[in-house]
């Protein structure tokens, strides 16, 4: 097995599946509570994914014990051509959190478990989303790969039962020695010795059963992880963790392996039959759906492309019409992006998404009018009053669009508008307190906040904001922005 971090947060897997032809599948999507499925596997495979998808969460939940989060996952499974397209290899898995959606992509398996790259990706995206972020590299390779053998059968779920891939890699070999595995980071350079990497995705496997499934050192893992989420460097927090040394875990590890092999095996009722059937998606669909993977994964030429086929058939599509406004104004073609928010806008009833994506594409437009890199012939105060009445009415259709709460924030912030500031901050505070874990709102909101001189509510939003962000760049902004708002005390002048 081999795994590899692209840019961004995401997590590659890659599996040995059958790679299959694209233009033969028939593409089709189902929503269920907050998941959406758009699946190769049929439609009654689309249906089972998204009821065990939302059965495996609360079991999961419960092991890992996370709090309940607002989570909208989109999981595609999708031909091995379009995931090599997207991941560069035909056999990944990818999950990327994009502050305010998962999104996971995967092959369906050809073996027994259909479901193993869509567990790996949504187990992965929670230790990425603000349940469990800032967690080691070993934590967010290995949970997710143990978590991902997991099998339903009726009302039971039985999950954490790995096969033996740490005694394959040890062989002929000893375990990294704790002190340097704990250590580690995705992109260290003895992460590119295949060997080498090998070994250290097995060892983060093994010690993710040994702590959450044989509950060993459960206790003190805990704390310590704890401690490295809050920005912790790693020695003080093993020190201020364990009663023993590295050298003493080590032992354990080698011990251990000659111990018996347990599973998890958890009580959750089947999900209730569901009034909403599958969907077929046309020509136009599927390509509109692989357009906004491209855009999601930066292959702007794909998704133009992908865009520009599904309006051939479907001139209307509204996907396709927003990857092509949101790839062109990522590609400085305002022109083009300002026509497609135009075409948007005349559709009869465009969704939330749609609007909120035309809002966010006209307030980059008056940005960059409003910086003299650009002119459309319309002025950057009409774009911007066109921006905010796209994010109010897809509010009004959608009161938990994160985006478009974040995207009047960063307006009024960027204008600073005080007063409208002022007016914003009591209906985004409601909305903060519902989506405690999004850090991408509660960092939009603090900066607005502090942009327009509204320090104590900046200050409110910013300790959302350090609560749950999403990696450690992320927190160390949190930290100095709060540092910049908070008052120093007065120098001691010696007297």
């Amino acid at each position: 097995m081999r795994w590899s971090r692209p840019c961004g947060m995401a997590l590659v897997l890659c599996l040995c599946t059958a790679v299959r032809d694209a233009r033969a599948e028939d593409y089709w999507t189902f929503n269920y509570k907050d998941f959406e499925v758009t699946t190769i596997g049929g439609s009654a495979y689309a249906v089972e994914l998204a009821h065990h998808i939302a059965r495996f969460d609360k079991a999961l939940s419960g092991i890992l014990q996370l709090p309940a989060a607002y989570l909208p996952t989109k999981i595609y499974s999708l031909p091995g051509a379009q995931v090599k397209e997207l991941l560069g290899d035909s056999d990944a898995v990818s999950y990327r959190f994009t502050g305010y959606e998962v999104m996971i992509v995967t092959n369906p398996r050809a073996d027994a478990n259909r479901y193993w790259g869509a567990l790996f990706g949504y187990t992965g995206s929670l230790l990425v989303s603000g349940r469990a972020s800032r967690y080691p590299y070993w934590f967010q390779l290995g949970v997710p790969a143990l978590f991902a053998h997991t099998e339903f059968e009726n009302d039971r779920i039985t999950t954490g039962g790995t096969g033996h891939e740490f005694g394959r890699a040890v062989q002929g070999r000893s375990p990294i020695p704790m002190q340097t595995f704990l250590r580690l980071r995705a992109g260290d350079p003895q992460l590119k010795v295949a060997a080498f990497e090998n070994l250290y995705q097995a060892q983060s496997l093994y010690l993710a059963r040994q702590v959450y499934v044989e509950g060993k050192f459960k206790p003190e893992f805990s704390r310590y992880l704890g401690l490295i989420r809050d920005g912790t460097a790693e020695p003080n927090a093993f020190t201020a963790s364990f009663k023993i040394s590295y050298e003493d875990l080590d032992k354990f590890i080698i011990q251990s392996m000659q111990d018996s092999v347990h599973m998890f095996v958890v009580r959750i009722p089947q999900e209730p039959a569901d009034h909403d059937l599958p969907r077929k998606l046309t020509a136009a669909q599927k390509d509109a759906c692989l357009a906004g993977l491209s855009l999601q994964w930066n292959h702007w030429a794909d998704a133009l492309r992908h865009a520009s086929e599904a309006l051939e058939s479907e001139p209307k599509n509204e996907g396709a019409l927003r990857v092509l406004a949101r790839a062109n104004v990522q590609e400085f073609n305002f022109a083009a992006a300002l026509a497609a928010v135009d075409r948007l806008d005349a559709l009869a009833a465009p969704t939330a998404a749609a609007l909120t994506d035309n809002g966010y594409v006209l307030s980059q437009l008056a940005r960059a009018l409003s910086e003299k890199q650009a002119s459309v012939g319309v002025g950057a105060e009409t774009l911007i009053r066109r921006a905010k009445e796209a994010y109010d009415r897809a509010i009004a259709l959608d009161p938990e669009d994160l985006r478009s709460w974040a995207g009047l924030a960063n307006i009024y912030g960027y204008q600073r508008d005080r007063a409208a500031a002022m007016e914003f901050v009591p209906r985004a505070a409601a909305m903060m307190e519902k989506h405690r874990d999004s850090a991408a709102l509660a960092r939009a909101l603090a900066t607005m906040c502090s942009q327009t001189g509204l320090t104590d509510a900046a200050l409110r939003f910013a300790d959302y904001w350090r609560s749950d962000a999403l990696n450690q760049a992320d927190l160390e902004e949190a930290l100095a922005f709060i540092s910049r708002l908070k008052p120093h005390p007065p120098a001691s002048n010696g007297t």
